[in-house]
């Protein structure tokens, strides 16, 4: 017997198809450029983003299949997902900032995003200062990695290799970083986006 009943949505399902977007462009938390930085429109509500659901208005998700997907890989990065330890640094800014970090990132390394945006990634090769003396350990810092993705960046070469990098709370742990370098769009704009496992 068929049922007359008709088929409810949610109140968010709702909401995303319904969902406009305004002309304005989205301007990257921190950013010191006035260079374009993004081309996703601004949003007017806070809770539905376009691509993966991100405030920064990076599509996370295109920015993933981008990398799974592209030309000539130096190294196979495995399978990846929404649920991965990922940084998007701004290339052409000083200093190479974080511009979007993801959950898994801030979980693996203790730091929030607030705390991580708008700096380069060199912060995780030395422990957090609020940290002193609660590692067991004397801090290391490994030149020659932090060299060798220098010279990596600057040639515009993918890297992969295992890093010494430090939790907030003090905690060493080995950090396999991929690093591939990505243009979002047309204009060339270039950015780096780094992978992160804890490993053995």
């Amino acid at each position: 017997m068929a049922s007359n009943m008709e088929i409810a949505m949610n109140p968010w399902e709702v909401q995303a198809l319904d969902y406009q977007f305004s002309d304005e462009a989205l301007p990257i938390q921190g950013g010191t450029s006035d260079a374009p930085r993004s081309t996703w429109p601004a949003m007017s509500d806070s809770v539905f983003y376009p691509g993966l659901y991100s405030g920064t208005g990076f599509d996370i998700l295109a920015i993933l299949l981008r990398v799974v997907n592209r030309p000539n890989p130096q190294f196979e990065i495995g399978a990846v997902d929404c649920s991965v330890a990922l940084v998007l640094c701004d290339l052409e800014q000083p200093d190479q900032p974080i511009v979007y970090a993801s959950d898994a990132f801030c979980d693996l390394t203790g730091y929030s995003q607030a705390e991580v945006l708008g700096h380069n990634c060199r912060f995780l090769q030395k422990p957090h200062p609020s940290a002193k003396g609660k590692s067991k350990s004397k801090p290391r810092h490994d030149k020659a990695a932090a060299s060798q993705m220098r010279h990596a960046l600057q040639r515009g070469a993918e890297i992969q290799l295992t890093v010494l990098n430090y939790r907030k709370d003090g905690h060493r742990f080995n950090n396999l970083i991929s690093i591939i370098p990505v243009e979002l769009d047309e204009s060339g704009y270039r950015y780096a986006v780094g992978l992160l496992v804890e490993v053995e």
